[in-house]
């Protein structure tokens, strides 16, 4: 890294994140990465508790917004970023080892026509269950959200050195949407947003050509975003309200479509497996038994359980009665 270290701008959007914020800006700065090539711009709505308070024992520049929106937080943290790679971490994020900037930029140096490059999710034995559970999926995705979106070997299309290629096809693209950007590029297409829709932006970045990505499983991140099964399902419903539905006619990254039979029945036999609720227990022993876990079997509680939090989210909605 010491022929080349070109700037990187790093957003962390927070609001009172006072439990989460510290590890991951020491995180960021404990990087074997020159810390005059690191630009780190927290974006705050306006904390209530000691979150600004531990911001300003580390380096970085902070912006305040009053939109309560994570989203709208990150738009415009990535205004303001000036660096040639970009990437934002939600505040309960925290990189994994020390060299996750070296590993993250390298295949973005060696290669001129990868756009990004995103890393998958780790977890530890001290972490809640049900953030082990969801971990056992690289993306962190619940089963109904492996039913309805492409894994990340469906695109992979060469190995190299740390990291594998990826192909994207506005068809099959993984929602791996927390990736190490060329920033530039990405700002062309999206300067007019005024939130920062990250699975949007992957489509929009393959439709005009930009479909390699870098898959580096080693890099690695923790995300500590769930304590229990009522957090995770309060998570899922807030996904859905403040920000599928929102502004959803002009949604580019769809998660299923009603519209046609073939997405209706899709949609109907996950319901109906899901709330069947027994063939899921025999999948949860199985993934118990191969990744050597007990937290395998919160697979028939999880799916049932936010199958139905995001029908409630849907049907309560009117912009969610509209869609079906």
């Amino acid at each position: 890294m010491k022929k080349v270290c070109p700037l990187i701008s790093i957003v962390v959007p927070t609001y009172n994140e006072e439990k989460n914020i510290y590890k991951c800006l020491n995180s960021i700065f404990s990087q074997n990465y020159p810390k005059e090539k690191l630009e780190v711009i927290v974006v705050d709505d306006k904390s209530t508790d000691k979150t600004i308070e531990i911001v300003g024992n580390f380096p970085v520049k902070i912006l305040i917004s009053g939109a309560r929106h994570g989203e709208v937080s990150k738009m415009v943290g990535f205004k303001h970023a000036t660096g040639e790679f970009f990437i934002y971490l939600d505040a309960d994020i925290e990189l994994r080892g020390v060299d996750w900037l070296k590993k993250m930029i390298k295949p973005l140096l060696e290669n001129t026509e990868t756009v990004g490059s995103f890393t998958r999710y780790f977890t530890q034995n001290s972490d809640p269950a049900i953030e082990r559970y969801l971990t056992l999926d690289p993306l962190q995705r619940d089963s109904i959200y492996q039913f309805f979106s492409p894994g990340i070997n469906e695109t992979i299309v060469g190995i190299r050195d740390g990291y594998s290629l990826c192909s994207y096809y506005l068809n099959k693209i993984p929602p791996a949407g927390l990736c190490l950007y060329r920033r530039k590029e990405l700002l062309k297409l999206v300067a007019s947003y005024k939130m920062f829709l990250e699975l949007d932006f992957l489509w929009l970045l393959v439709k005009n050509g930009f479909n390699t990505f870098a898959y580096v499983p080693e890099a690695g991140l923790y995300h500590h975003h769930a304590a229990s099964l009522l957090n995770l399902l309060k998570k899922r419903s807030r996904n859905v309200t403040q920000v599928y539905l929102k502004d959803n006619d002009a949604r580019h990254y769809r998660w299923f479509n009603l519209k046609t039979f073939r997405g209706f029945l899709k949609v109907a036999l996950w319901v109906m497996w899901a709330n069947l609720f027994i063939p899921s227990i025999f999948v949860g022993i199985y993934k118990s038994i191969y990744y050597k876990t007990w937290v395998g079997l919160y697979e028939p509680i999880v799916n049932l359980f936010v199958t139905d939090i995001i029908i409630y989210s849907f049907l309560s909605d009117k912009r969610g009665r509209k869609l079906i």
